[in-house]
């Protein structure tokens, strides 16, 4: 019953990291800013994560939620390893596409213009990498489990 316990709590885990990404995906990612701020005379312009190719990297993402959720739609028989595994793998790849596309966008700061990453950017960089990690630790730990061979619930005698 502990197995169990915390396979749910694993799964329901990555789930929710993935589900707080997909959120974060949303926030100002990379902004610019000419002329001065919103309280002055200027314009100032932010998008959010889906734009370009950390769009694709996002997708990726999406699919390993997919992947991860997957499993239980198919009955007990099945094998969750490649499951996990290929979970994992997707939201390495879209966190690795998502992460160089921030650090590779343009960045101005002179006077009276500004372009960078945005607060939601960071966010979302430190959410991707929690998710990815925990899809990576779901899949070592699956790797484990079937190793050891079969779990046998234990069933109450009568």
């Amino acid at each position: 019953m502990p197995d169990l316990l915390s396979r749910l709590h694993s799964d329901a885990t990555v789930l929710a990291s993935g589900l707080l990404v997909f959120i974060a995906s949303f926030l100002p990612w990379y902004g610019v800013t000419i002329g001065g701020g919103p309280a002055e005379a200027g314009v100032t312009g932010t998008y959010n994560a889906w734009h370009g190719l950390a769009g694709a990297g996002l997708i990726l993402v999406l699919f390993s939620l997919v992947v991860a959720a997957a499993p239980p739609f198919f009955g007990e028989e099945l094998q969750r390893r490649p499951f996990d595994v290929a979970a994992a793998a997707l939201a390495c790849a879209g966190a690795v596409l998502v992460i160089i596309r921030s650090f590779d966008l343009p960045k101005i700061d002179i006077p009276g213009a500004e372009a960078k990453l945005r607060w939601g950017g960071w966010v979302l960089i430190v959410l991707l990498v929690i998710q990815a990690l925990l899809s990576v630790m779901r899949a070592v730990r699956a790797e484990a489990a079937q190793d050891d061979g079969p779990v046998v619930p234990d069933v109450p005698s009568a």
